[in-house]
């Protein structure tokens, strides 16, 4: 009777052991599925440029491009997040100057507010970008930044004058 209590409380502890393994890596296991890379790829056929370069991201992350407008010659920043799916929405724009491309009117349940530094700011967007896409030009670099942080040119990376695609998987 004893050596079975004994073999009832070992064979629980057991089953406990087990049951906290799994629910552990289930933890992690979910952990990793909301880890995604931004894929950025060039499309040039130039063998002597470089090809793609990824950025690690968690599932709360965004990401920005800032860019010199091609028509007004103001800056220009879009902030971008993505979904469980890999869709790119763009969520918020900030402008320094109207003109052609530039939005002068806001959708829906868009906001526009005026930044100190005298920029236009337009939030809850929330418009699905299918293709991002951009072409770097050779008179203004753009720059990207992942959750507001070090500015990462994208000349540096990719040259001048090329045609760049950005991604999550």
């Amino acid at each position: 009777m004893f050596n079975k209590l004994i073999k009832r409380k070992y064979l629980r502890l057991l089953y406990a052991i087990v049951i906290i393994t799994m629910a552990l890596f289930f933890s992690i296991s979910c952990n990793n599925v909301e880890k995604k890379q931004l894929i950025i790829y060039n499309i040039s056929s130039d063998k002597n440029i470089k090809k793609e370069v990824s950025y690690n991201l968690d599932k709360d992350d965004f990401f920005s491009i800032e860019f010199i407008h091609s028509v007004n010659m103001s800056p220009v920043v879009e902030y971008y997040r993505f979904d469980r799916d890999n869709n790119i929405y763009v969520y918020k724009t900030l402008y320094y100057n109207y003109g052609a491309g530039v939005p002068s009117n806001i959708e829906n349940d868009e906001n526009m507010t005026f930044g100190d530094d005298g920029s236009m700011i337009i939030d809850n967007i929330d418009k699905k970008i299918d293709n991002l896409s951009f072409y770097l030009s050779d008179i203004h670099d753009h720059i990207l930044r992942i959750n507001d942080g070090e500015a990462i040119s994208l000349w540096e990376i990719f040259g001048k004058k090329q045609i760049i695609n950005l991604y999550i998987r």
